[in-house]
């Protein structure tokens, strides 16, 4: 995959010219993975305002959304194979899996010149019109320079990884470390969590203090994970003692850091990947002009600085 040219704020709604003719009916199926977590949601949010934007030109979009679930990446396949069924015109997709999506993306969807657009994650092979992202990387590097300022040189850290196909967890991670490197912290050996979800964080961390009971810093990839870890620490009455950074946001994690139980979150703008997807496969089924490549920035959410994301649609639901 070719360099990203980052931009913090993509305006495509008003730069791109398109050829869409009026009254146009389009079938756009999204595909998630993930898909009842808030940054799923407000990124579906995101497609619906601006599907709600193009209908009041005339273009009326039937949009089809399928949930692959939080363990079974598989199910993603068949949701994409059920929607290709269906006579989707454009497909968004969010990967949970960077490489098993790529096979129906490949088979059916390129192979019919179905425009297929990626709102985060990214895939491993295949072909896309535009694939929207996180500069994960640097992601992973805001979450190191802030634990570097939470602990000495010398300090054991790791990464809690739950996605070892997932291209956006491995370079959040290797953000993270070579940082943490570089800043004069211990990494460790990334710490294997089975699944997304709160309970495999708890029993990774549990899993952790047993194999590396002096460690004094965890970054996750996701906020579900975080959660779990802070469950496990306040159990073995080591809360606090272990400085806490995860990725993403919901209303619980947000409270979270409010209350000093995670130490920071890395933001990213879910909203405006789904906004931006709908405008650009819409764009491209009209023959209009759109980017390969849009790379958008992240926030850090720490106590200090808490109040100005109370609005951010991944705490409101809106």
């Amino acid at each position: 995959m070719r360099m990203l040219k980052w931009a913090a704020s993509v305006a495509l709604a008003t730069a791109f010219a398109t050829s869409v003719a009026s009254a146009e009916d389009y079938k756009i199926g999204y595909s998630v993975f993930w898909g009842t977590n808030p940054f799923l949601v407000t990124m579906v949010n995101g497609a619906k305002k601006s599907a709600e934007e193009w209908k009041a030109k005339g273009v009326n979009v039937d949009l089809i959304v399928t949930n692959g679930g939080d363990t079974d990446k598989a199910k993603q396949v068949s949701d994409l194979e059920d929607l290709n069924a269906q006579g989707v015109d454009g497909v968004l997709i969010f990967p949970g899996d960077s490489v098993m999506v790529a096979e129906p993306i490949k088979n059916t969807f390129n192979a019919q010149d179905i425009p297929v657009v990626i709102t985060d994650i990214g895939i491993r092979s295949g072909k896309y019109e535009s694939l929207i992202i996180t500069d994960n990387y640097k992601g992973g590097q805001q979450a190191a320079d802030y634990m570097a300022t939470l602990l000495p040189k010398g300090s054991k850290v790791v990464t809690l990884d739950h996605a070892p196909t997932n291209d956006n967890g491995q370079t959040r991670q290797k953000g993270f470390e070579d940082r943490a490197k570089e800043l004069g912290l211990e990494v460790l050996p990334e710490q294997p969590v089975a699944f997304l979800t709160l309970d495999a964080g708890r029993q990774s961390m549990e899993d952790l203090l047993v194999s590396e009971p002096d460690v004094k810093g965890a970054f996750a990839f996701n906020q579900l994970v975080i959660q779990g870890a802070y469950q496990a620490l306040e159990q073995a009455k080591k809360a606090g003692e272990v400085k806490l950074i995860g990725f993403d946001l919901d209303p619980v994690s947000y409270k979270m850091v409010q209350d000093g139980k995670i130490d920071a979150l890395v933001v990213q703008d879910p909203y405006k990947m789904g906004y931006e997807g709908m405008n650009i496969v819409l764009t491209k089924l009209g023959g209009g002009e759109v980017p390969h490549d849009i790379g958008l920035g992240t926030k850090l959410l720490t106590k200090a600085n808490a109040a100005e994301f109370a609005e951010d649609p991944q705490v409101t639901g809106k």
